[in-house]
C-alpha cells in the first residue's frame, strides 16, 4: 500500500537521508505502453500484433511486421484530477507522445522462404507521466505530526544518532518539540489536543523511451526483433503539509506548516527481446522479454518549516518568548544513485478474422519488490560529501521488498474495420495490485479511437480513461485518507507510409 511507504521507508533506514523512497521504486518501475494513437486506443495490447510503432517498447518482433517504411508522429493532452471529498485539483498537460521512423529491407524477390525483410527503427514514445494535483484533508485528528516526530527524534537518541536534518531537527528548531533535563523528547501539543490536517501535492515529470530496433520477418512464419531503449527520467514532486488547532486546545501552537522540494532526474538503459509466431493464417502467438532499466538518478532535495503560536496560552509557548518562526534546511544532494526495475514478460496472443478484424490480448508480469537501490554519493550545498548513503539504501530496499509483490497486467484491444478507410477500436487494461496486504489498489483503463486512412497516410484518434482510489496516512499511526484520481489522455497520430 502507497500509504506506508512515509513511515516504513524512515524506520528502516540507519542514516539520516531519505531521498530515495519507496513510492519512487514504484512509481518508475511501472510504465504505460501507449505512445501512438492506435495503441492507446486498443489497451496497448500490441505483443502479438505489431506493425505499430509502440511495439518497439511492447514486442520488438512487431517491427518485423512492417513491409514498408513509416514515419510518425502523436500528440497527446492529458487531463488529470484528483479529489478528496469535496476538494479537487486539475492538471492538464500538453505532450509528445511518439515521433517514430520504420525503414524496411527487401533483400530479395519474395519467394515465400527463408528471410524476406529486415527493418529497423527509431524514435521515442512516452511510457509514463508523472504530472498530478492532490490536496487531501483529515479534520479533527486525535493525532498530530508532531507525535511522530517526537518517537522518532527519541529513537535517534537512544542510538546515539543526531536528529534527523530535513523533519525532526526542524521541528525542534521550531521549538514544536523540545528536551528535558534528562535528555527525552516531548511534544508542545496536549495528548487531548484536536489538529486539522491537509496535504498539498503538486507532482509533474515523465519517462520518455527513446529506441532502436531491428527485426526480420523469416517465411511470414517467424517474427524476431530486439530493442535497445534509453530512458531519460524527470520527475519534481513539492508537498506542504499543515496543521490547524482548534479554538480548545490546551497548547499553545497555533498551526505549522512542513514543505519538501524534490527533484529526481536521470538516465537509464535497457533491452528487449521479442518474437512473433505465426501459428495458423489467423492467430499469431508472442513472446518478449524485458531486461531491467538499469538507471543512473540525481536527487536534490530541501525541506522548510513554520510555526506560528498564541502568546496568550502559556503551555508550551516558545522560550525565546517568539511566537512565529521559520527554518529552511540545507540543499541535499545524491549522486549517481545506481536503480534497477524489476524484469518483465510479456505473452501474447491475436487473432484476425479476414482482413475486417482483429481481437489481442497481452499477459505482463513483473515482480515489483525486485526493484533495488545502490551505490550513490551524498553532498550538501557547501560541496561536502558524506559517507554512509550505500546502507541507507539498503534500508529501503528491505521496505521494497517488504512492501511490494509479484502481479500481473492485462492489456486486450479490439479493431474493426468498418470500411477500406475507416477502423473503429476498442481497449481494456487491468493494471494489478503490486502491494502485499489487504488492501487492493489495482485499476482498470477503458480507451477507444477512431483510424483513418488516405492512400499512404493515416491519422488515428484515441481516448484513454482511467479512475482509481489510493489511500494515504501522513505518518504512522494517522488516521487513513482516501484520494480518488481521474486521468483521462486524448491523442492523434499523423502518419505516413512510403
Amino acid at each position: 500500500m502507497k500509504r506506508l511507504y512515509i513511515f516504513l521507508g524512515l524506520l528502516l533506514m540507519s542514516g539520516f537521508t531519505f531521498a530515495q523512497t519507496v513510492d519512487d521504486a514504484l512509481k518508475f518501475s511501472q510504465q504505460n505502453y501507449s505512445g501512438t494513437a492506435r495503441s492507446t486506443a486498443m489497451g496497448g495490447a500490441f505483443g502479438a500484433l505489431g506493425g505499430d510503432f509502440s511495439s518497439l517498447s511492447i514486442n520488438p518482433a512487431g517491427i518485423a511486421i512492417y513491409r514498408s517504411s513509416e514515419f510518425t508522429i502523436t500528440p497527446s493532452f492529458q487531463m488529470n484530477k484528483s479529489e478528496n471529498g469535496s476538494f479537487s485539483e486539475d492538471k492538464n498537460k500538453f505532450r509528445i507522445g511518439n515521433i517514430g521512423y520504420i525503414s524496411s529491407y527487401v533483400p530479395r524477390v519474395d519467394s515465400g522462404k527463408g528471410w524476406q525483410n529486415f527493418n529497423f527503427g527509431i524514435g521515442y514514445n512516452q511510457v509514463a507521466n508523472f504530472d498530478s494535483k492532490s490536496f487531501i484533508l483529515n479534520a479533527a485528528s486525535a493525532s498530530s505530526r508532531l507525535d511522530f516526530w517526537t518517537d522518532m527524534a527519541n529513537g535517534a537518541a537512544d542510538n546515539g544518532d543526531p536528529l534527523y536534518l530535513f523533519e525532526e531537527e526542524l521541528a525542534y528548531q521550531n521549538f514544536m518539540i523540545n528536551q528535558d533535563e534528562e535528555g527525552n523528547y516531548f511534544s508542545v501539543l496536549d495528548g487531548n489536543d484536536i489538529m486539522d490536517q491537509e496535504k498539498y501535492t503538486v507532482e509533474k515529470g515523465y519517462i520518455s523511451e527513446f529506441v532502436l530496433s531491428f527485426g526480420g520477418n523469416y517465411s511470414h512464419k517467424l517474427y524476431l526483433g530486439a530493442t535497445i531503449g534509453i530512458q531519460d527520467l524527470y520527475y519534481k514532486t513539492s508537498t506542504i503539509y499543515s496543521e490547524y488547532a482548534y479554538n480548545d486546545n490546551l497548547s499553545s501552537l497555533n498551526e505549522f506548516t512542513f514543505g519538501e522540494d524534490r527533484v529526481v532526474d536521470g538516465v537509464g538503459a535497457n533491452i528487449k527481446l521479442g518474437a512473433i509466431y505465426k501459428a495458423t493464417q489467423n492467430l499469431r502467438l508472442g513472446l518478449a522479454v524485458h531486461t531491467p532499466t538499469w538507471y543512473n538518478l540525481d536527487t536534490e532535495m530541501e525541506t522548510f518549516m513554520n510555526s506560528d503560536f498564541d502568546p496568550s496560552i502559556s503551555n508550551g509557548f516558545p522560550e525565546d518568548g517568539i511566537a512565529s518562526h521559520s527554518f529552511l534546511s540545507e540543499v541535499i544532494e545524491y549522486t549517481n544513485t545506481d536503480f534497477k526495475t524489476p524484469w518483465r514478460t510479456i505473452l501474447s496472443g491475436a487473432y484476425t478474422f479476414g482482413k475486417r478484424a482483429v481481437i489481442s490480448v497481452d499477459y505482463e508480469m513483473l515482480n515489483y519488490g525486485k526493484a533495488k537501490y545502490s551505490d550513490g554519493e551524498t553532498e550538501w550545498d557547501d560541496g561536502e560529501y558524506i559517507e554512509g548513503f550505500k546502507t541507507d539504501l539498503k534500508g529501503v530496499n528491505k521496505a521494497v521488498s517488504a512492501i511490494h509483490e509479484s502481479t500481473a497486467n492485462i492489456r486486450i484491444g479490439a479493431e474493426f474495420r468498418a470500411t477500406p478507410n475507416i477502423s473503429l477500436r476498442g481497449g481494456f487494461a487491468h493494471i494489478g495490485d503490486p502491494y502485499k496486504g489487504d488492501y487492493d489498489e489495482g485499476y482498470n483503463t477503458y480507451s477507444g479511437g477512431l483510424g483513418f486512412k488516405f492512400n499512404n497516410f493515416f491519422l488515428d484518434t484515441a481516448a484513454e480513461y482511467k479512475n482509481y482510489n489510493q489511500d494515504f496516512v501522513f505518518y504512522d499511526g494517522s488516521d487513513v485518507v482516501r484520494l480518488e484520481k481521474t486521468n483521462l489522455n486524448l491523442k492523434m497520430t499523423l502518419g505516413l507510409r512510403f
